[in-house]
């Protein structure tokens, strides 16, 4: 299979141009686009009651859910914040767009040149966009190099982003110019290693995810990060509040999303389920995208921008790596988006499992790539001290294979590697095929030897200049 016939049969490229879909704008009598408030968090994961975590109270974006339509396999390409946002932005993996780690100092990654965000793209197309509070992917005051008009607020804090955009949205008259609205909260976050700004009642009920120990360490910082997604949640009430206050309620696409898994040891920093798996909730009054349904076709975060393209009629970007899933959910085609979804982790804050992953409905095969031992399950650590760097999980001083397997079906909280079993041999083989054409498609850097950080060509390059000075 060569190069162009792997990236169409695993989704590396967006669909077709919708004709006559139920988003386009030739479909409604006034002919206008729709308008697109993105939402997006730190940290989330799919930790909501929508997605089954009924000890999380998250009634507005549950309630966005029942209106909506709630994407129930959605991953990320990234374990960490930057690169997962990047991918989100561009349509594009880390591989391709160079943002593979964290943006700021001292990793200092970011987009290779000439890379097109999102907003570049609405902003050609005559949409007026604007930014309001995080967004982790570019450097400050840089906005209007990637495409925003303006930048709503000064401040990044939680309240003055729900402030802004919701003046924002209700002084937006029905006849104005579409827009691209992105909402970033750095919530839900730690903040300085914890959740201690956060109140714990040991009264409530807590969700412990099963690769984590059940200890009364572990379930005081899990009560109290529900108690922060109870507050990042009143937030994005508070803004879905004043949309529907608005003139532009009827003809906007509300997407809520998040960056990567939980900030919990074997969540967050891997490329395990629980690292990659994110919320995707998409609502707009009538059609295909109301009614409160769930979809369960596997989509990476690369998709959504093709899709949203198609929604309003842009044309597409010949070389988006996402496929647009909108005729999937005009019910315009049967066939699932995708087959797979990938993911990369490149080290970041001293993690040393520097690996690549494919992930079917079946199963789940990782490859590594730096030398570490198997870490044992579930995880008994004090959660803020492993955040800070001051702990790591135990290990079973056993050297971590090249390659695990999972049965994510049967085992979705992958406890049981069955790479080494010898009846998946086969499975192996062919997982390991698909994951490094996907490699080669996006020229990852890995496969021409071990990576580079910006942080050590800087410093080579002080080395350098010095020694020869």
């Amino acid at each position: 299979m060569d190069r162009r016939q792997f990236i169409k049969s695993s989704g590396l490229v967006a669909g077709a141009a919708l004709q006559g879909s139920v988003f386009a704008a030739a479909s409604r009598p006034d002919k206008k686009r729709p308008n697109f408030l993105m939402i997006t968090c730190h940290d989330l994961g799919q930790h909501l009651g929508c997605y089954g975590i009924k000890e999380v109270e998250s009634p507005n974006i549950d309630r966005l859910a029942s209106r909506g339509v709630r994407f129930a396999n959605m991953f990320s390409t990234s374990a960490v914040c930057s690169p997962a946002r990047g991918a989100l932005h561009t349509g594009r993996y880390p591989q391709t767009n160079g943002l593979m780690g964290l943006t700021h100092a001292p990793w200092w990654w970011k987009f290779k040149n000439g890379e097109t965000h999102a907003a570049q793209m609405f902003r050609k197309a005559g949409y007026d966009t604007c930014l309001c509070g995080l967004q982790h992917i570019f450097g400050a005051g840089e906005a209007g190099r990637y495409g925003y008009d303006k930048v709503l607020g000064r401040k990044k804090g939680a309240e003055e982003t729900v402030q802004v955009s919701s003046e924002f949205l209700v002084n937006r008259k029905a006849d104005d110019s579409p827009f691209f609205l992105k909402v970033g909260f750095f919530e839900v976050h730690r903040r300085g290693g914890s959740f201690k700004h956060r109140e714990y009642d040991p009264a409530k009920p807590v969700h412990v995810p099963g690769y984590l120990a059940d200890t009364p360490v572990m379930r005081e910082d899990l009560g109290r990060f529900q108690e922060e997604i109870r507050y990042f949640d009143s937030c994005v009430g508070r803004i879905l509040d004043s949309l529907q206050k608005s003139q532009c309620a009827e003809n906007t696409i509300v997407v809520f999303t998040s960056d990567h898994g939980i900030p919990y040891p074997g969540a967050k920093w891997t490329i395990r389920d629980a690292g990659i798996e994110v919320p995707l909730i998409m609502y707009m009054p009538g059609g295909a995208l109301s009614g409160g349904k769930v979809c369960d076709a596997m989509i990476s975060h690369v998709d959504v921008l093709p899709t949203l393209l198609d929604m309003a009629e842009i044309d597409k970007p010949a070389n988006l790596e996402g496929v647009s899933f909108a005729d999937y959910l005009a019910g315009r085609s049967d066939a699932k988006p995708r087959e797979e979804i990938f993911a990369q982790f490149t080290p970041a804050m001293f993690r040393d499992n520097e690996s690549r992953c494919v992930r079917t409905e079946k199963y789940k095969l990782v490859r590594f790539f730096s030398a570490g031992r198997c870490v044992k399950y579930p995880i008994d650590v004090d959660p803020v001290r492993y955040a800070m760097h001051k702990e790591r999980a135990a290990t079973n001083w056993k050297p971590r294979p090249f390659v695990q397997l999972f049965d994510v079906q049967n085992d979705p909280d992958e406890l049981n590697d069955i790479g080494g079993e010898k009846g998946n041999a086969e499975i192996v083989r062919d997982m390991s095929r698909k994951l490094y054409a996907w490699m080669k498609a996006v020229d990852d850097p890995i496969l021409k030897g071990p990576m580079e950080s910006p942080y050590y060509r800087d410093s080579m390059e002080d080395f350098e200049n010095a020694a020869s000075g």
